[in-house]
């Protein structure tokens, strides 16, 4: 649905979709849905609902979880435009397909009572039994509790959210700190480009999607800026600037003579990424694993027992202050900053003696 001028028009946006529409179109309707969100609404149970119903052919799957899925995939995750947030929800889909796509979902809160209806019992089970992997297990019951939000005030499938009022799984931060002797080693066993990655994220506190995404544009012997992307504008990413330090600025001067040796690299235009592949391709997500792989088989790591990510957390940690660490990883909120990456055990200076008198003292 989209609003033009106080009236509210329909269009479809995948293949299924966008076929409804055309016939639709076929037989003489105008998208022009109405006024006012209500009546948009009416407009799309009437004339596009049936159509999706119809185009479902297998029975067995209407009343189910499998049903409200297939309309949440038709309807929500096809405007997703970031990929990797896109394939991130379709791994939660993946899971929730795996553990209740044969559940039958309540249409009121009576059903939950029923036999083979999903209720706040059977996802709280299956919450209990994730447990080991609370983060990941909570994410996909918010996205099941999103599903029955729209199956209730856009598709009208049901009056009642089986996962309104549960209660999600604990999740502990991580603590692990990389201290400056274990973060010497990492150093020496990564390559002279995971060294610089390492330099500048130790430093600014920036994440690897962060780093990766640095351009030759951003930075000179004045400052750095760089893009966070969980913080967006109308431009998809706010810039945060930090300020050139000696140390910054070797690693990021390192970094620009490493590039020049890849293919194409000797070309350093402003809009050119700062880390390539050798094929001169910039980095991706999946091709800095192999750099840091190398890192965990040299030092004999486990998968999780240190990861680039506690890079990010070491800045923080070894910042003066909690407000330093905040405006060092740009966090809105100070209790993020000091729950989950100030990792770093406190020192106390223990007290003199109150034999004698401390009091005096």
């Amino acid at each position: 649905m989209r609003r033009v001028d106080g009236v509210w028009y329909w269009r479809g946006t995948d293949g299924l979709t966008k076929e409804i529409e055309t016939g639709l179109k076929a037989a003489g309707m105008k998208m022009r849905c109405g006024t006012t969100p209500v009546q948009a609404r009416l407009w799309w149970e009437k004339h596009v609902s049936p159509a999706l119903a119809a185009a479902v052919p297998d029975d067995d799957v209407v009343g189910t979880i499998e049903e409200i899925v297939r309309k949440y995939e038709a309807d929500e995750l096809a405007t997703i435009k970031r990929e990797k947030t896109k394939e991130e929800y379709r791994g939660r889909i993946r899971r929730l397909r795996a553990a209740f796509r044969t559940k039958r979902y309540p249409k009121t809160e009576a059903h939950a009572l029923l036999a083979g209806y999903l209720s706040a019992v059977t996802v709280t089970q299956h919450l209990h039994d994730n447990r080991e992997r609370a983060s990941s297990a909570n994410k996909d019951i918010q996205t099941l509790s999103r599903m029955f939000r729209l199956a209730r005030v856009r598709w009208g499938l049901t009056t009642f959210n089986p996962c309104e009022g549960i209660e999600y799984l604990p999740e502990v931060p991580r603590d692990q700190y990389v201290s400056d002797s274990r973060y010497a080693d990492i150093h020496a066993a990564a390559s002279p480009l995971l060294q610089c990655m390492l330099e500048i994220s130790t430093q600014t506190g920036a994440r690897q999607g962060m780093i990766l995404d640095i351009r030759i544009g951003d930075f000179d012997e004045h400052g750095i800026d760089i893009r966070v992307t969980k913080k967006r504008n109308n431009a998809g990413f706010v810039t945060k600037r930090y300020a050139m330090t000696p140390d910054l600025w070797g690693a990021l001067s390192t970094a620009l003579e490493l590039r020049k040796k890849r293919r194409g690299g000797a070309q350093c235009l402003p809009g050119h990424h700062l880390f390539i592949k050798k094929n001169g391709t910039p980095y991706t997500k999946e091709s800095f694993k192999s750099l840091w792989r190398v890192v965990r088989e040299k030092l004999g790591l486990g998968g999780r027992e240190i990861t680039f990510h506690d890079m990010r957390a070491k800045a923080a940690s070894d910042a003066v202050s909690d407000s330093a660490a905040q405006e060092l990883l740009h966090h809105e909120d100070i209790k993020a900053t000091k729950r989950v990456y100030r990792r770093k055990v406190p020192t106390g200076t223990p007290l003199p003696s109150a034999i004698g008198g401390r009091e005096e003292g």
